[in-house]
């Protein structure tokens, strides 16, 4: 049986977040409320495979994986991989599946190419549907929406293990129909939940996201278990206690908590 475990489960910039002084932040300082860090998860099949390679990998792993599945170019899902360099954990061809163009900004950009050039890193490329086969479990990329502004491509994965399945989807610009399909056909969805509503930043729509409100209203029918992850600090449900929390449990949601377990 395959495992899938929670490493993180808060936007790219994490919770506490530089520079914020607001409740969330200061009582994740003083450590009233929980510290989050960056959305990754980890599966265990006969190996070890890290999905996003984020700033705070020193803390969610204590071994270097036997390999790492990126979703696109990111602050907080990419900012991890010199952590595997000669600095670091000094890798040795460790394999590392992106997109095509996720790839080039690798290969091509200081100081994320000598990790290339070094071969501490394998970069395989991957596209949407090829499935990637592991021992007793499969990774298939699916391309989505999300913003292109370096023209990369988003991926959110499918993981197939013997018993169940797992949708990874931590980034899309909306919860189309596309996307909501790709939820119903899974036993299990770790899903985008930057935002409960859409007041929370003033700028929201230069950072689209599906609010959590908005998704559960969608996918009030579903049977998939939804969880949702890569939380803003401004989204109540980083407080346990909030009244956004308990809406969302009600309805039968959860959010995704570091240490959570999925056995496929």
């Amino acid at each position: 049986m395959s495992t899938v475990e929670i490493l993180g489960t808060a936007q790219d910039a994490g919770v506490p977040h530089l520079g914020c002084r607001c409740d969330t932040c200061e009582s994740a300082r003083e450590g009233t409320r929980p510290t989050r860090y960056a959305s990754a998860v980890l599966l265990e099949d006969a190996g070890r495979y890290l999905f996003d390679a984020t700033p705070d990998v020193r803390f969610q792993i204590p071994d270097v994986p036997d390999g790492v599945f990126l979703t696109h170019a990111h602050l907080g899902h990419l900012a991890g991989l010199p952590y595997f360099g000669s600095e670091s954990a000094d890798t040795d061809g460790l394999p590392v599946y992106a997109t095509p163009g996720l790839g080039d900004v690798i290969r091509d950009n200081d100081p994320l190419r000598s990790l290339v050039s070094d071969r501490h890193v394998d970069l395989r490329s991957i596209t949407d549907g090829s499935a990637v086969h592991l021992e007793s479990t499969s990774v298939t990329p699916i391309r989505v929406d999300h913003r292109e502004s370096l023209s990369t491509g988003t991926l959110a994965y499918r993981v197939d293990g013997p018993n169940r399945s797992l949708l990874y989807m931590t980034d899309v610009d909306s919860l189309t129909p596309r996307a909501e399909s790709l939820v119903r056909d899974v036993d299990v969805a770790l899903l985008d939940g930057t935002f409960w509503s859409g007041d929370e930043i003033d700028r929201v729509e230069d950072v689209p996201h599906p609010t959590v409100r908005s998704s559960m209203n969608a996918l009030a029918d579903v049977d998939t278990e939804v969880r949702f992850t890569h939380l803003n600090h401004t989204n109540p449900l980083c407080d346990p206690a909030s009244d956004a929390r308990a809406e969302l449990e009600s309805a039968g949601f959860r959010v995704a908590e570091r240490g959570d377990t999925v056995e496929l």
